[in-house]
């Protein structure tokens, strides 16, 4: 029995990591990544600028999650970006997705290549 339940919360977690990765290519990758014109620091270097002032995972996730809810030049991490690419668009994505998103962001580094999803 407690097998069965460990390969459940096995599979619960890896139906939630996949969901998060699609949510981050789905909605960041296209100006974030390596891909095409470059309109916003890519993900490696905004990740970075997160987590000097935020190590722990949920300072992180919250943070960045609540800045992309409502991209503000004030609370900014990377305040030079701004003066480069001009302060990212409202993007209309629920707090709820923001965090998915941004839980991936924390967990993974492969920002900018697209293999199988």
């Amino acid at each position: 029995m407690k097998k069965i339940i460990f390969l459940f919360l096995l599979f619960v977690a890896t139906i939630s990591a996949n969901e998060n990765r699609l949510l981050f290519y789905g909605n960041c990758i296209a100006c974030h990544g390596e891909l095409g014109k470059k309109v916003a620091p890519h993900l490696s270097e905004v990740k970075g600028y997160y987590l000097l002032k935020y190590p722990k995972k949920e300072e992180f996730v919250s943070n960045m999650a609540e800045w992309i809810f409502a991209p503000n030049e004030e609370n900014a991490q990377h305040k030079e970006a701004i003066k480069k690419y001009k302060l990212m668009p409202y993007l209309s994505i629920d707090l709820d997705t923001l965090i998915k998103i941004a839980t991936y962001i924390y967990e993974n580094n492969d920002f900018g290549v697209i293999d199988s999803l």
